[in-house]
This record gives C-alpha cells, sequence and structure tokens, in this order.
C-alpha cells in the first residue's frame, strides 16, 4: 500500500498567476481551464493569470478557481508520478478537489457546486455582521471555553479550524470576534483577521447550509477510488452516510485539520503532496509533526524533487532517525509497571546496552544509521515497552515511524 497521502488547499492560497505554469507546459490544463470556464460561463483562465487580487478573492470566484488548479496539479501528478495515494485530505474547499480527484464528483459538477456555494456563502452575511480571525499561541481548550462565555445566541462565535497544535481560526459575529480577540490579547495571544466575506464553518452559516443542501441533491455522486478524510469527522467518509451529509454540515463544523494529519500519522502515511497554490498545508504540516515529509506541486518544476527518488528516499531516513531517536528516550525514561523485577532486570539492562550502542554510532562522527540499523533499533525499543508493560500504547510510537 502506498505511504503517500494528497492534500487540496482551501480559500487563502489564491494567487494572481496560479495555474499559468501548468498551462504552459500540460495540454491537460488547457482542457481543465477550458471545461472551467465552460461551466461558469466566465473565462475562469484570464482570471487567474491577468485578474485583480480583489476579484479573484472573492469567494464565488476563488473556490472554481482554486478546484481548478488543485485537479490541474493531481493530472499532472498522476500522469508524471503515477504513484496511486493512500488517501486524500482538503482543507474546507479542498475537500471538494479530493473529492474530484477520488472520482466521487465529476469535475464539471464540481465546479458548478463550488462556484454556487462560493456564491451562497457570500449571500449568508449581506450586511457584513460575520468575520473570521487567525489565532496562535493558546490552547485548544481555552480558546474554546473562551468562545462559549462571550457566545450569545444571536451573536454567537466559535473555533471554525483547528489546523496546528495551538493555531486556530474563530469565526462568527463580528462584535463577539471582536471580544475574544480583546480577551486573548490580554493573555498575549496574537491574532490577525482573515479578509473573507462571512463567518464561514460557523452557526451563523446555518441558513446558507440549508440553502445548499438543496444544490448539493442535484448531483450525481460515484463511489470513492481512494479513501478522502472529512473535515467533519477527521476520518475517511463512511458508506452509511451520503456526501451530501458531509458536505453540508461543513458549512457550519469546524474544519478538524489537526486530527486529520494525526489520522495519517497513525496509518503510517510517511509523504504528503500539497497539490494546488502556494504552500499553505506544508507549512502546517511541518508544525504538526516530523514524521511525515511535506511537498508541494503548485508548478512543473516541483516534480524535479517529486521524481528524485534519491532525495526522497535520503529525506525519508532522516525523518525516520529524528523520530527513533524520539523513541529511545521514550524507551530510556518511561516508568516501569512490570511487577517481575527479577524479570524486567533480565530483559531489559541488555536492551538498554543495544541502545546505548545505537546512541553511540549515531553521535559518532555523524554516522548515519542504514534503514536495517533503524528497524534493529525500533525492534530493541518495541521489546523494552513490552517488558516495561506500560499501560499505554507505546507500540504505536514505533508503528508511526
Amino acid at each position: 500500500m502506498s505511504n503517500v497521502a494528497l492534500l487540496f488547499p482551501g480559500q487563502g492560497s489564491q494567487m494572481i498567476g496560479m495555474g499559468r505554469d501548468f498551462w504552459n507546459n500540460f495540454d491537460v490544463a488547457k482542457k481543465l481551464f477550458e471545461e472551467a470556464s465552460d461551466a461558469i460561463s466566465f473565462d475562469l483562465r484570464k482570471l487567474c493569470f491577468e485578474g485583480s487580487m480583489n476579484e479573484l478573492t472573492m469567494t464565488m470566484n476563488a473556490q472554481p478557481a482554486l478546484l481548478t488548479v488543485s485537479v490541474i496539479a493531481f493530472q499532472v501528478y498522476m500522469q508524471e508520478i503515477g504513484l496511486e495515494p493512500a488517501y486524500l485530505a482538503g482543507h474546507s474547499l479542498g475537500e471538494y478537489s479530493a473529492l474530484v480527484c477520488a472520482g466521487i464528483l465529476s469535475f464539471h459538477d464540481a465546479i458548478k457546486l463550488v462556484r454556487q456555494r462560493g456564491i451562497i456563502m457570500h449571500n449568508a452575511d449581506p450586511y457584513q455582521e460575520g468575520t473570521m480571525a487567525a489565532i496562535s499561541g493558546i490552547h485548544l481548550d481555552t480558546l474554546q471555553k473562551i468562545c462559549e462565555q462571550v457566545s450569545t445566541i444571536n451573536r454567537p462565535a466559535c473555533v471554525a479550524c483547528i489546523n496546528a497544535d495551538q493555531q486556530f481560526v474563530i469565526s462568527g459575529h463580528r462584535q463577539t470576534i471582536q471580544e475574544i480577540i480583546k480577551r486573548t490579547e490580554s493573555m498575549g495571544i496574537k491574532h490577525s483577521y482573515i479578509n473573507v466575506s462571512g463567518p464561514y464553518h460557523s452557526p451563523l452559516m446555518q441558513h446558507a447550509a440549508e440553502q445548499f443542501k438543496i444544490e448539493l441533491g442535484q448531483y450525481p455522486y460515484a463511489l470513492a477510488k481512494y479513501p478522502v478524510i472529512s473535515n467533519v469527522t477527521a476520518a475517511p467518509y463512511e458508506s452509511d452516510r451520503s456526501v451530501t451529509d458531509y458536505l453540508n454540515m461543513q458549512m457550519t463544523m469546524p474544519v478538524r485539520w489537526l486530527e486529520s494529519m494525526h489520522y495519517l500519522i497513525d496509518r503510517k502515511v510517511t509523504e504528503v503532496i500539497e497539490l494546488g497554490s502556494k504552500h499553505v498545508l506544508v507549512s502546517l504540516m511541518n508544525k504538526i509533526t516530523k514524521r511525515i515529509v511535506p511537498y508541494s506541486l503548485s508548478q512543473p518544476s516541483d516534480l524535479l524533487m517529486l521524481t528524485n527518488t534519491h532525495e526522497r528516499k535520503n529525506k525519508l531516513l532522516t525523518i525516520r532517525k529524528n523520530c527513533l531517536s524520539e523513541v529511545m528516550v521514550t524507551a530510556f525514561i518511561s516508568r516501569n509497571y512490570n511487577p517481575d523485577s527479577i524479570s524486567y532486570t533480565q530483559t531489559v539492562v541488555p536492551l538498554f546496552h543495544q541502545l546505548q550502542r545505537v546512541q553511540e554510532q549515531m553521535h559518532k562522527n555523524g554516522y548515519e544509521l542504514s534503514e536495517e540499523e533503524i528497524n534493529d533499533a525500533l525492534q530493541v525499543c518495541h521489546s523494552i515497552f513490552t517488558a516495561k508493560q506500560i499501560p499505554f500504547d507505546g507500540t504505536s510510537l514505533i508503528d508511526a515511524i
């Protein structure tokens, strides 16, 4: 099974010129830009290449533009690399790109759908009563508690995106968001307002969600070729729930990106490739974990790294070696729960000596462990965890590497 997952960015990744280099170098890009323009009856290529940033950032324009570029990047990836992914995941709008690339939605239907989604989202807050803001440097429980304390029925606010450890987006009524920011500022917490036209992923989108549910019901959905991680559940789509349920709930519920990435870690994904403009999801992955190597395919030149299997293998070995160091420390310092002290001593002490020799090798003149040596050391750590009878699943640390 592949250990690669493909990621698709959402709003905020748009930029003038996005997709131009693909269009210049790949026929599939020309085809998809033309198909997208036909689906929504305006020149999407011209908007992406020559339009103004203000026009491109409008929700009803940004959504089809970002989806088009992501699907182009996927098609180029499959054409030039061809390694089928273990999972697909998209951030908010990016989930639609994932659904297209998994074969659940046709590209033509998805373009029309996200264009309408953008219009509905834009019109959901005609008086600009809502807003969104990025908050960093605060624990999730603390932020959620503040949101609950400040929110009212008519002026709600909530955590809309859980992007990384202590990196979130809040969404809701403007006055309530301002009060949350005032309270967090007094704690030394950083924030920045997001340039959007509505309080997305919040209860204020409920009416929009009801409208959009009707729109969702007008399109056919096929079986998935690859598992797609849902923003709502942070797990793959389940067969007993319809695609429309997930996408409708996504309108008012938070994007559980951090949990989604941990799902990939737990399933032994070792590399992710962000397909689309900018490197937002690569940046988040670097903050979330050191156990996955992130790459970006936002332009044809990125293919040089992706096709360099030697360089990618070296990166993976470096990641595994760094993770091995963490597991070894855990093996040394974790508490012993084995009541049989004689058995414990006879088993663990020799294993400690083996790990110490590995540590000496790792620190001696920059010695690089081979993949076989890393696997042997991990097996020693596994034996130590077993001998200590630790109550938590210490082996999960090893399984994730």
